[in-house]
């Protein structure tokens, strides 16, 4: 009775050997019908000896069924010769071997016992050995995908190798006979297992190993500086290209303004390709022009001038990917090999998906240059506004005082002679020049605290609303105002311009109150999950919550001149303080029932 080991392995070569036939019938190239005939063939003979041990025995069939087995070493070592270069006396010496015991098989059948089955086992043990060796010497060039699958393959051609070795050595060494009914069966799973995961991956575990390089790319180009990423992207997407697949030679070709031309690039580490290129001839202008991978199988077809072609002695296959995003189009990854590959596959996606998280890194790269060209000119406009703040500073406050003092001259000179509307009218000159230069001094105020550098250290925001109370209440010692703050409240930030706020804030209490005989200002904070609110509430007139989006505006103001004198700047300079902390402020008001003022900083 078959055991359950040995049905598992028979099924998992069948299933291999079905996968790669119809792999092979849907893309029709070289490296999978390769890779259909080897495992083809060790199905077809997992298949025949099953109808010979159910008793179906014509000659032609036992023939066929050693043919396909004899096969097996000599279709592999052809395999591997697509990742991993074998040399010709290798690959002569397999092929010797199969027409050799072949025509024994056909001429003396009688042949293949004794001796000369010992010489097939040996034959298959040296070329299995052989192609599972190659194999992981040739996964050490390649990475991800590919190389994960070249590795899985050679433990599936080594493990069948120990089969085969465990065999021989069973008539010489009785003890490893007790065990072989359960060993070989077991070993002969673990082969199938490796040539299925090698050769027949299931989708979810490539995808899983190519997030894990995408994962891994995106890290070591992400830890560079900004001002490096985009030249590392390419420079290990050169790299990367070169590995997946075997390449022998890579290079970027970049879109770099010139008029169809793309200008090649290599790292220093790697065989240097350098020039511009045509961006409308072969694989390359094709891939170029409908944003997709190309694959040309002749030199003729690459698309490349005779001078390149000529560097690039024994390619015969190139890969153009191209380097693109939604947003822009920036040049093509180009890879030479000396064939094509049978993972193919992996290799073209794996490398889409580097080519375009690169694309990305380019474009964020172009934003960085073009927000620093931004802040190049912001800080020259700047300059300029400086500029002008001087010129408005000094060049019009020496007007305004001419206009204020000549109307005081003109009062008390000649004030006995003017009539009184004569004298109100120059008192509204005056008070005109006095309320324009006040607006001259706020707007240059609010322009410095947006261009302020700002020193963040610990601030004591209880402190610093005592000394503004007691500012105001010096200035007005009159008025009985009830100051009440919360002691303990702190905070982070740049403290000058904190006090600005609390000015401010404190400021407008004071004079919203002017009409409470008994006016109360309070400063504390409520409880919150965040960062801390504070508020500066009064018992004043309050106002209208219908205009309160006109609050934090320049020069808007909800309330008269008349009643309460002012500029309608104040709030505006506290929310560009608070903007600089990453904070914020509202308001909540009902009129005749005082204000209270929130605001929230960030930066602890």
């Amino acid at each position: 009775m078959t055991s359950l080991p040995f049905l598992g392995a028979q099924v998992l070569y069948g299933l291999l050997g079905l996968l790669s036939l119809v792999d092979y019938w849907r893309y029709r190239d070289r490296p999978r019908l390769a890779v259909a005939l080897t495992f083809g063939s060790f199905a077809g003979f997992i298949l025949t000896q099953n109808l010979l041990a159910l008793g179906f025995e014509p000659p032609w069939l036992v023939s066929l069924n050693r043919l396909l087995l004899l096969a097996h070493p000599f279709l592999l070592v052809r395999l591997v010769d697509y990742v991993a270069p074998v040399p010709r006396p290798i690959l002569r010496a397999a092929l010797g071997g199969l027409v050799l015991f072949g025509l024994l098989d056909l001429l003396l059948p009688a042949a293949l016992d004794g001796l000369t089955g010992l010489l097939i086992l040996s034959y298959f043990i040296i070329f299995e050995g052989y192609v599972a060796g190659a194999a992981v010497l040739g996964a050490r060039r390649l990475f991800s995908v590919p190389r994960r699958r070249l590795l899985l393959a050679a433990a599936g051609s080594g493990l069948l190798a120990l089969v085969l070795i465990y065999l021989l050595l069973t008539p010489v060494l009785p003890a490893l006979a007790a065990h072989s009914e359960w060993v070989v069966p077991l070993l002969l799973s673990l082969s199938a297992l490796g040539h299925y995961l090698g050769f027949a991956t299931p989708r979810w575990l490539r995808h899983t190993w190519q997030m894990n390089e995408l994962y891994a790319y995106l890290r070591t180009v992400g830890g560079r500086p900004a001002t490096e990423r985009a030249d590392h992207a390419i420079d290990e997407l050169c790299r990367a290209g070169l590995r997946a697949g075997g390449g022998l030679m890579a290079a970027v070709a970049l879109d770099e303004g010139g008029a169809g031309e793309l200008t090649l690039h290599t790292p220093p580490d790697l065989p240097p390709l350098a020039g511009t290129i045509a961006a409308d001839q072969g694989a390359i202008g094709r891939a170029w022009r409908e944003r997709r991978l190309e694959v040309a199988g002749a030199p003729a077809g690459f698309g490349l001038p005779p001078g390149l072609l000529a560097a690039l002695g024994g390619v015969h296959v190139m890969l153009a990917v191209p380097i693109a995003s939604p947003d822009a189009a920036w040049g093509l990854l180009l890879v030479f090999r000396r064939g094509r590959s049978p993972f193919v596959a992996d290799d073209f996606r794996l490398l889409s998906l580097l080519a375009e998280q690169t694309a990305h890194t380019l474009d964020f790269a172009e934003l960085i240059d073009q927000l620093r060209h931004s802040a190049a000119q912001l800080e020259a406009s700047n300059k300029e506004l400086e500029a002008f703040a001087y010129s408005v500073s000094h060049d019009l406050r020496a007007p305004l005082r001419a206009i204020d003092g000549f109307s005081q001259a003109l009062l008390e000179d000649f004030g006995p002679n003017l009539p009184p509307d004569g004298h109100a009218h120059l008192e509204r000159i005056r008070s005109a020049a006095q309320r324009m230069a006040s607006l001259i001094d706020d707007l240059l105020d609010l322009a410095r605290v947006a261009r302020a550098e700002m020193a963040l250290e610990p601030v004591d925001l209880s402190a610093l609303a005592q000394s503004v109370a007691a500012e105001l209440s010096r200035v007005e010692p009159t008025r009985q105002v009830s100051f009440v703050i919360a002691p303990g409240l702190n905070t982070t930030g740049d403290a000058r311009l904190l006090r600005l706020v609390l000015e401010n804030l404190l400021g407008n209490t004071w004079k919203f109150t002017r009409q409470r005989p008994a006016a109360v200002i309070e400063f504390g904070a409520r409880p919150a999950s965040g960062p801390p609110t504070f508020f500066v509430r009064d018992n004043g007139a309050g106002f209208d919550m219908t205009f309160a989006s006109r609050l934090f505006t320049a020069f808007q103001r909800l309330h008269t001149a008349v009643d309460f004198p002012g500029s309608g700047v104040g709030l505006a300079t506290v929310q560009r303080i608070l903007d600089r902390h990453r904070g914020r402020i509202w308001a909540e008001a009902a009129v005749g029932d005082g204000a209270t003022f929130f605001f929230e900083l960030d930066l602890d």
